[in-house]
């Protein structure tokens, strides 16, 4: 009797549990306004030097999340070596969901919403602002084993491949044409490259090309800016450098020394194959990405590839760049099984909440 009331107990744990994860969750406007204050804070709580890191980490969150056939779906493996030095994001976003927002939306729909608040504040003082919170919507479903992946996707982008592979992954997961392929690479105008994490090392940008206005002391890698396809199209001279004897990266002639051999502060920015594949055709040789030529050699010049179009046009214009990869990013993390609806309006019973501009906390709303 007493097992029979154990595995009951297990079984409706277990239906409780896909059931719940099986509805779709739409956030109060409550709820959701108060995540967007909480995420900011988390992300400025986090610091290194100038750099804000939970910037380029929840965009990066919010792309790997969007990878596979179960579409943005709160679930990541980072057992998968394209998704180390992840868990260090996650971990911090999944304190603050499990203890203020599950059951209130879904992991997926907090994911999503991390990186573009995470946008949001890198324009906070430049020019040309990111506005994806103007159409951010809500309802994404959670896979059953949020926030861990059960189902293994190894068809993720490596830095290491050359045009064909790079622009073929974009089309063949997220139905992206070229343009706009080469719009959602300039995310990594964001963050920087860890030996430790995907075998590269450095930034790929500097304060060359920052957009930054005068008295901004955030670091250009925390800085949404088209900097990035500035040092693709005006900086041609890049040459290949061997990292730790796995990977190949670019840097420029100047700076000749692999970043791997040198301190942070004399670090060299870099390209990977898959950025300069938005501007050369780019065919590597072996797995660790060498490849025959370079855009300044006499003997084996590379070729333009056709990305490198659009790549000069958002060098050239900040805030058309800026306009195209809102769009972009936006159609990527509206990948769901659900369709996606706009955040309800505040109404009656979410307006109990305030009193004389009081915000009441979770525990006080439960027992309302």
């Amino acid at each position: 009797m007493k097992n029979k009331i154990v595995w009951s107990t297990i079984a409706y744990s277990l239906t409780f549990f896909l059931f719940a994860n099986s509805v779709q969750i739409i956030p109060t406007s409550y709820y959701f306004e108060k995540a967007k204050t909480d995420l900011l804070n988390l992300i400025e709580s986090v610091k290194h030097g100038n750099d804000l890191p939970m910037i380029a980490g929840t965009v990066r969150v919010a792309f790997h999340d969007c990878i596979g056939k179960g579409k943005c779906n709160g679930c990541i493996d980072h057992s998968l070596s394209s998704n180390k030095g992840l868990k260090r994001v996650t971990d911090r976003l999944d304190a603050l969901y499990d203890v203020s927002y599950k059951g209130k939306m879904s992991r997926a729909d907090f994911y999503a919403l991390a990186a573009v608040i995470a946008l949001t504040r890198s324009t906070a003082n430049v020019p040309d602002k990111y506005d994806g919170l103007k159409t951010f919507k809500v309802g994404r479903k959670d896979c059953n084993t949020s926030p861990v992946d059960s189902e293994t996707n190894s068809d993720f982008p490596k830095g290491s491949d050359g045009t064909s592979k790079t622009l073929g992954f974009f089309k063949r997961e997220f139905g992206f044409n070229t343009r706009e392929a080469v719009a959602i690479l300039g995310a990594h105008t964001l963050g920087r490259c860890h030996l430790q994490n995907s075998g590269f090392v450095g930034a790929w940008v500097d304060n060359r090309f920052s957009t930054a206005l005068p008295g901004e002391t955030l670091a250009p890698t925390s800085i949404l800016d088209n900097a990035y396809f500035r040092m693709i199209v005006d900086i041609v001279p890049w040459i290949q450098v061997n990292i730790n004897g796995t990977r190949i990266q670019w840097q420029e002639p100047k700076n000749p020394i692999p970043n791997d051999k040198l301190p942070e502060s004399k670090r060299s920015p870099l390209l990977l194959n898959s950025d300069m594949s938005i501007s050369w055709i780019i065919t590597p040789t072996d797995n660790i990405g060498t490849v025959s030529c370079t855009p300044t050699s006499r003997r084996n010049p590379c070729r333009h590839s056709n990305a490198h179009t659009y790549a000069k046009l958002y060098a050239q214009n900040n805030a058309f760049w800026i306009k195209e990869f809102t769009r972009v990013f936006n159609k990527m993390i509206s990948r769901s099984e659900y369709k996606l609806k706009k955040v309800p309006k505040t109404n009656s019973y979410e307006d109990s909440y305030f009193d004389n501009g009081k915000v009441y906390n979770d525990a006080e709303e439960e027992v309302f």
